[in-house]
């Protein structure tokens, strides 16, 4: 048995961590377009990356001799997913001249638009989205749910894909779904009424 962690980079042009378990676990970065004028070969980034690769290791080891210091001092005013991770950073933030809780801020900042990006790319979170902010709340079996959906809002749940049609398929993606929901203020929970305990789903805007 072993352990191990390793951070993994995805690239691509659309967004990669759509699902939202994913999405919530990622530091997502957008690059700026490098022009024409401006690309390099790669023979010469490598050259350019060796020539800074002592200032780059020499910096990550000034990070690292900072947060082992500190990291026992240090507390956060709130843990967020990855707390540890979060943590460690904020440790190291005098190594880099940052005001303290600068890495808390910037990282919440990004987390509001993983959020954001996975709530907009998702069908199942857009309509039940627009049904918490139109009703304020709903209650109902999930087949109940499935219907309510995709009468008030076809243009969003037409797409057999990306809106499960199956009652059990739909429940695991509002399951899913639910940490980014509440950061937007809406609430999901599941409950069994009734004498043969019918599965309820409850939907609030909070």
């Amino acid at each position: 048995m072993f352990s191990d962690k390793r951070p993994i980079l995805l690239n691509g042009i659309p967004e990669l961590a759509s699902r939202s378990d994913l999405a919530d676990r990622s530091i997502i970065i957008h690059l700026p377009e490098i022009s024409a004028s401006a690309r390099k070969y790669e023979s010469e980034l490598w050259k350019s990356f060796n020539e800074a690769a002592p200032r780059i290791l020499a910096g990550l080891l000034d990070g690292i001799s900072c947060a082992v210091g500190r990291i026992g001092e240090v507390k956060l005013s709130e843990r967020p997913r990855m707390a540890d991770f979060a943590k460690w950073v904020s440790s190291a933030e005098l190594a880099y001249g940052w005001p303290e809780g600068a890495f808390l801020d910037s990282y919440a900042a990004n987390r509001r638009s993983t959020v954001q990006a996975t709530i907009e790319g998702n069908p199942v979170a857009l309509a039940v989205t627009l049904l918490a902010r139109e009703g304020g709340s709903w209650q109902g079996t999930m087949t109940e749910l499935s219907k309510t959906l995709r009468a008030r809002y076809p243009h969003i749940t037409e797409d057999t894909f990306g809106f499960p049609r199956h009652a059990n398929k739909l429940s695991s993606a509002i399951r899913r779904l639910k940490p980014p929901l509440r950061e937007i203020g809406v609430e999901v929970g599941f409950d069994r009424q009734g004498q043969g305990s019918e599965r309820i789903v409850k939907i609030n805007k909070v």
